[in-house]
């Protein structure tokens, strides 16, 4: 009889131990998920829309420091209305200032468009979308593959950067991939 409660005790801890780790498993996987996802942005902006409508668009038409700076940058008002006209007039005008009121909020104001930066890397890590989009000649869609597709604002990076990520496109590429080229 005692082994047999000796038995019985090891199953019941490791039984506890088990319940423990898949607990904080799911925990730690909830936290994960509200750590990468962020408030609405304050347009309810859709790519895919774009793309289909406007001939020719590019995504550097919007993001205008992708083929020149380290960062793509987002749009600001003034890039909206190039195309969306922030004065309408007639009945048309009407239509568009109810069809875009979220816009056009900011079109008499000092402020820009307050969007949410949906992706970060690490401090020791160096990307520049210019040396990758001029320099690279490498299309957006490589790390953004499903932007075209989006009918509404990404809610986190669209990629997983990581370095075996990185890595591989760089021997793809045949470029270099000493540490110094993108660690600081």
């Amino acid at each position: 009889m005692h082994g047999r409660d000796v038995l019985m005790k090891t199953y019941l801890v490791l039984g506890g131990l088990l319940a423990v780790l898949v607990l904080s498993a799911a925990l730690l996987s909830a936290v994960i998920r509200a750590q990468s996802s962020l408030p609405p942005q304050p347009i309810d902006f859709n790519h895919r829309l774009h793309l289909e409508r406007v001939q020719g668009i590019k995504c550097e038409d919007c993001h205008r420091f992708a083929t020149t700076q380290p960062f793509a940058g987002l749009p600001s008002k003034h890039v909206c209305f190039e195309c969306h006209d922030p004065n309408p007039g007639g009945d048309a005008g009407e239509e568009e200032v109810k069809k875009f009121a979220s816009l056009m909020a900011f079109a008499d104001t000092s402020g820009d468009i307050p969007w949410h930066r949906v992706t970060a890397l690490r401090e020791d890590v160096f990307f520049s979308h210019r040396r990758h989009v001029t320099v690279g000649k490498i299309d957006c869609r490589r790390c953004h593959p499903d932007m075209p597709e989006l009918t509404s604002p990404p809610t986190r990076g669209p990629t997983q950067m990581s370095m075996s990520t990185c890595i591989e496109c760089h021997e793809e590429a045949k470029s270099s991939v000493d540490c110094i080229s993108c660690h600081l």
